[in-house]
């Protein structure tokens, strides 16, 4: 397994290496459907930041079977929107990917219970219903990290098994399913939550990658898409009606079902997470302590001293 992984990277690293682009133009994956997750490369791109760089930007969305990454992988994509933990643990098992910006500084992830849930402790010999495009290789390194033995049940997302009863522990995101669950009609006194902040798993979620050779072969090109990217941050932080205009007609041409409430709140709470503990600024850089504390919870020790901050982050 371990010589077809190496196999498949060096690939990667070819299709990135060599791979043309037409124009200055480049394909930027989000990490699921539609939503406010993703705002500011929609303003970026509907109010002509990118094009203000010299570049064209095409936003594809993943579909439900595959991942951003996957599309990465590929090379249908130049750019894509991956979690730390998914990046770091692909980047342990050889794939050549880079952290260009980091837009979350908060980690959103909540487990939803029937039943009290103290402590970490409280998952053991648990099934927890987890989203499906979660590797397993993170979910057994987060399990060998706190010593879980419970089993994963996989799903592909919404709150319909937490709700009917047919999971007792389900995973959600402060910014959609958990804001769902209210939408529902739940009281907070109907159920239990642990924050995996509670029990020090505080890692930075989302941000934008690239492959090393895409970097290497063009760092211009990456410097103009980050800045006008953080452009469209700023711009739907500052504008949030107007942004949720643009969204909503882009959720409309993508056929996804959602209302203007949800994605209020979901946008309120994303933006919300970007802003960093220290300096309550919007840094859209992944620190170095960011970066120790994924390591130092995900990777071994042979891992750490082959993932170095410095060439992870650029």
């Amino acid at each position: 397994m371990k010589r077809e992984q190496h196999i498949y990277y060096i690939l990667l690293i070819l299709i990135s290496a060599y791979g043309t682009l037409s124009g200055q133009t480049i394909t930027i994956t989000p990490k699921w459907t539609a939503q406010a997750q993703f705002a500011g490369y929609y303003v970026a791109d509907k109010m002509g930041f990118y094009k203000e760089e010299g570049i064209d930007i095409q936003i594809v969305h993943t579909a439900l079977s595959e991942s951003s990454f996957s599309v990465l992988q590929s090379g249908k994509s130049q750019a894509a929107v991956m979690n730390l933990s998914f990046a770091l643990t692909a980047r342990a098992a050889g794939a050549p990917i880079v952290n260009i910006m980091q837009t979350s500084q908060e980690n959103s992830l909540i487990l939803v219970s029937r039943h009290p849930l103290k402590d970490i402790s409280s998952l053991r010999h648990q099934e927890i219903a987890v989203w499906n495009h979660l590797s397993q290789d993170l979910l057994d390194r987060f399990a060998a990290h706190y010593e879980l033995d419970g089993k994963w049940i996989r799903f592909n997302g919404g709150v319909n098994l937490f709700l009917t009863g047919a999971v007792d522990i389900c995973l959600v995101g402060s910014y959609n399913e958990y804001i769902q669950l209210f939408e529902c009609g739940l009281k907070t006194d109907s159920f239990y939550s642990l924050h995996f902040t509670d029990f020090g798993y505080d890692l930075p979620e989302d941000g934008l990658y690239v492959t090393q050779p895409f970097y290497e072969s063009h760092p211009e090109m990456v410097q103009k898409l980050v800045r006008a990217s953080i452009r469209g941050w700023q711009w739907a932080n500052e504008h949030k009606e107007e942004t949720l205009d643009i969204l909503m007609q882009i959720i409309r041409e993508n056929n996804i079902g959602t209302n203007r409430y949800h994605q209020r709140k979901m946008l309120e709470e994303v933006l919300r997470l970007q802003t960093n503990k220290s300096s309550d600024k919007r840094t859209f850089r992944l620190s170095p302590e960011g970066f120790k504390k994924a390591t130092d919870i995900l990777l071994d020790e042979q891992e750490k001293k082959k993932i170095l901050y410095t060439d992870f982050v650029k």
